[in-house]
């Protein structure tokens, strides 16, 4: 794990960059503003994520007609590998997932080798490209994801010369919880997860949604003792902790702590928790201890949008760990990754970054 020395130098190890892989959803955002009363018609509260009901499918045709219509790349981990691919440059990181044989898909595509990612995408010609509804009002957005062919991702694909090469030379594999959701290969997650125990490579997820902690619990059970890092917001930690059935006085740092010592399978590395809270500190608990780091505050009139920040710190903060960096450095790079995304619309950035070591 990186140094959790906060008083080190900061500058780069002589060590290689570890490259990244992730695998997940792949979905096309399609963005509106809308109102209070049309997040009441689809039955989704302000800032929540879900799934599509069939009930609620006639959303993606109905925002497609509004005037302010945006569309953009997204999906939880391939967000966080574009962030990645940003601030490490060169052909540091790839992702892999399934897209339907469409003109979205080939959007979806296009973007994502023009940020420098490497595509290793199976394409499903009997299910559309996964599409999320984004829904803004004020500075919040409400998602409504409809995964398509994002579940259809195979153990063929998943063993294919391309994207087997791809995870035996990434040091660093990251999958959002979303990816537990994989109808084609419900074992593909846990597959990867013990590949990188095998390796002793860095294994990171997110727990990206309170539903998830509830609906999948088995699928968290089997693969969280593979997990080295992982991600997740206070709300995410406090639904992982009721799931489990633990008894906590809900403080989300005795959370953290009693995820770092749950069973590991490799001893090599101790296990990294990182909970983000919005503005107030960032938690990193690791078998050093808690330590907690102050979120630089902006400006409330700059936040435009705050939907991919989260993706974004893990963006942010991969790029340091790939580099060998400190804790503290990883948290920072996340930190500045999410306080660039929430003041863009959606899960986008400027061309160049401005992050610079300490």
């Amino acid at each position: 794990m990186p140094s959790t020395d906060q008083g080190g130098t900061g500058s780069p190890s002589l060590l290689a960059p570890l490259k990244v892989i992730g695998y997940g959803h792949p979905l096309l955002d399609i963005t509106s503003h809308v109102n209070t009363a049309f997040l009441d018609k689809y039955q989704v509260g302000p800032g929540q994520t879900m799934l599509a009901l069939p009930e609620q499918l006639t959303v993606y045709e109905e925002i497609s007609e509004h005037q302010d219509v945006e569309y953009v790349p997204g999906g939880a981990t391939m967000n966080a590998i574009r962030v990645c691919q940003w601030l490490l440059g060169g052909e540091s990181c790839s992702f892999a997932g399934a897209l339907g044989n469409d003109e979205f898909g080939s959007i979806l595509e296009r973007a994502l080798k023009q940020t420098g990612v490497k595509p290793l995408f199976e394409k499903s010609r009997t299910h559309p490209t996964g599409t999320c509804a984004c829904l803004i009002v004020g500075k919040e957005r409400s998602l409504i994801a409809n995964l398509g062919a994002a579940l259809q991702f195979t153990m063929e694909h998943l063993r294919s010369a391309a994207v087997s090469k791809a995870l035996q030379e990434s040091g660093i594999v990251y999958a959002a919880g979303f990816f537990l959701n994989t109808i084609s290969s419900p074992e593909a997650p846990l597959a990867i997860a013990k590949h990188c125990a095998d390796k002793n490579s860095i294994f990171s997820m997110n727990l990206s949604a309170p539903y998830l902690c509830d609906a999948f619990k088995d699928s968290w059970d089997a693969i969280m003792p593979f997990v080295d890092y992982l991600f997740g917001n206070k709300t995410d930690a406090l639904a992982y902790c009721s799931a489990q059935g633990w008894e906590t006085t809900g403080d989300h740092l005795e959370i953290a702590m009693r995820l770092v010592k749950s069973e590991k399978v490799n001893k090599k590395r101790g296990r990294v928790v990182i909970i983000t809270h919005g503005s107030d500190p960032t938690v990193a608990a690791s078998e050093d201890g808690i330590v907690e780091y102050e979120t630089p505050l902006l400006p409330p009139e700059s936040i435009v949008d705050l939907n991919g920040a989260g993706d974004a710190f893990v963006g942010g903060f991969l790029s340091q760990l790939s580099r060998h960096s400190t804790l503290s450095e990883c948290v920072r790079a996340g930190q500045y990754s999410a306080s660039t995304i929430i003041r863009n619309h959606g899960c986008t950035f400027p061309e160049k970054h401005s992050f610079t070591l300490n």
